[in-house]
């Protein structure tokens, strides 16, 4: 095992038998060769482990670098990236989805810009992939820290873990990294945080992230009642992180973060509790306008919702619908 590898990467795995081979060969031919691979599974009920096993096999001058943590039970998203933190010993942490994948110089090229720069956190930008194209995504440099903090909460810069080399350090800070449970919007709750304590952080514009959208399994895809509660208590860790900190520098982002939420809990609730949701974060209303990141026909849903015209959004988010799979 490396005692002291440069870049840990943490891969939860759960369900993504279609897609490991992919990512974990992307992970093993990188160019930079003192990293550490940590595997968790979340007792994953297909045969994602057995392939990623085989997969090893062919890669022998990798064998001391991986470790598969095994969870006796399914703990969930956020423990799984808790677990891999917990054991991480890198110099820098990033986290991989293992229904992605990654181009190989990836960790040195942004492991050499975090040396250069004596980074805390490098952004790169990525690749939304789909089945027959690619979008290009750039993660807009912002400037100062403040700055970068400013648009994780608006939502210009994507909260993703994926794309951020994090030193290590910057976790020690936190009370406590991602909350047991809460496996939407789970990059949320801890990215905003972790640019808070940051010194410097820059910004590389190649796209090295390959973010695929063709897994319709992915937890990010599957809305539950229980994922709505997600997206509530992630404004919540936030909100009190910042009250906590006495910085009311950033209560206009709070709002963009809250009118965010308000729109996922609006789009994928109905009856009673979107009545219930129709109420919440009222402070954030007045700026459905002026949100800088929400294209317009979103802007005109939330209003619709907003004035109980749930048919007027249902029409228009039916013809979005209708025009994405014409476009396919």
């Amino acid at each position: 095992m490396n005692k002291n590898p440069l870049v840990s990467v943490i891969v939860p795995i759960y369900g993504v038998e279609p897609y490991i081979e992919k990512c974990a060969r992307s992970l093993f031919e990188q160019s930079l060769e003192n990293m550490e691979f940590i595997f968790v599974n979340d007792c994953t009920p297909d045969k994602s482990v057995e392939i990623l096993r085989q997969v090893i096999e062919e890669y022998p001058r990798r064998y001391l670098q991986i470790q598969i943590i095994e969870h006796e039970e399914n703990r969930g998203l956020a423990m799984a990236r808790n677990s891999g933190l917990l054991i991480a010993k890198g110099e820098y942490i990033i986290h991989c989805d293992s229904d992605d994948w990654v181009e190989l110089d990836m960790y040195e090229k942004m492991y050499e810009k975090a040396l250069e720069k004596n980074a805390d956190i490098v952004i790169c930008d990525y690749y939304a992939e789909y089945s027959n194209k690619r979008i290009y995504h750039i993660q807009r440099e912002p400037g100062e820290k403040e700055e970068y903090l400013m648009k994780i909460l608006q939502g210009c810069l994507h909260n993703g873990m994926w794309n951020k080399l994090v030193r290590r350090e910057l976790y020690q800070h936190l009370s406590f990294w991602y909350k047991e449970g809460v496996d939407m919007w789970e990059d949320v709750s801890i990215m905003p945080r972790l640019v808070f304590y940051a010194e410097n952080i820059v910004s590389m514009h190649k796209a090295f992230y390959h973010y695929s959208q063709v897994n319709i399994n992915a937890y990010t895809k599957c809305w539950k009642t229980e994922s709505l509660q997600n997206v509530i208590d992630v404004v919540n860790v936030i909100e009190s992180f910042l009250l906590e900190n006495k910085n009311g520098r950033y209560n206009l982002e709070l709002l963009y973060l809250k009118l965010r939420a308000k729109y996922c809990l609006l789009r994928y609730s109905s009856g009673k509790q979107r009545n219930v949701y129709r109420n919440l974060y009222s402070e954030a209303d007045s700026l459905v306008f002026s949100h800088s990141v929400l294209p317009i026909h979103d802007k005109i849903i939330i209003w619709c919702w907003l004035h109980s015209m749930d048919w007027g959004a249902a029409i228009i988010l039916s013809f979005i619908e209708r025009m994405k799979r014409w476009l396919r």
